[in-house]
């Protein structure tokens, strides 16, 4: 990723852990931004915010923001020993990786896609907007969705077309992301019922 951070004038956008220890980069425009409503993620956020000082991961209404990009994108700059992967089970395909130094959700990898799904509110300035809302079938019951960005139940046509094509452009690669050591049994996810 250096090369091409050198050969071309792409910008990177930079993500920290909230005490600023873990840095990540990513090169390029995102995959897209969403705001996700799942059931698993409105679990893992919820986790994640019982952990000891750990800063916020849902927003009021339950939706967890996203940025997602290209998995040959991102790098970690600094700070790569205070990784640690959570998985609500454990057999999950998809992991959640938080900085233990202060316990800060930092990405989702589901580890059969080409992508890394990245917390919105890790990047200190300057995140991209919100495109849209998807899962909004899993919401909280009462929560009322604003019509300030398009709301899908599930994902959306653009959401799976944006996938595919940043695919289609990685030559139809899955690039495995080693960033994240298996978390402790003491602060592993306790299995989802």
């Amino acid at each position: 990723m250096d090369s091409l951070m050198r050969n071309c004038r792409i910008k990177a956008r930079s993500f920290q852990c909230r005490c600023g220890k873990v840095k990540l980069e990513a090169i390029g425009r995102p995959i897209l931004t969403a705001s996700c409503y799942c059931a698993s993620c409105q679990e893992a956020g919820s986790r994640f915010e019982q952990l000891p000082s750990a800063p916020p991961v849902l927003n009021p209404d339950g939706g967890t923001d996203y940025v997602l990009y290209r998995k040959d994108r991102v790098q970690c700059v600094t700070g790569q020993e205070y990784l640690e992967e959570h998985r609500l089970k454990p057999d999950s395909p998809t992991r959640r990786v938080i900085a233990t130094c202060c316990n800060s959700g930092m990405f989702l990898d589901f580890t059969k896609g080409h992508w890394l799904t990245m917390y919105r509110n890790r990047f200190p300035a300057g995140a991209p907007p919100l495109e849209m809302r998807v899962m909004t079938q899993d919401r909280r019951d009462g929560v009322e969705l604003a019509d300030d960005l398009p709301n899908y139940d599930g994902h959306s046509g653009k959401f799976m077309l944006r996938l595919i094509a940043a695919w289609i452009a990685m030559g139809l690669r899955r690039p495995e992301i080693t960033l994240g050591k298996t978390a402790c049994r003491g602060r592993n996810f306790a299995p989802m019922q």
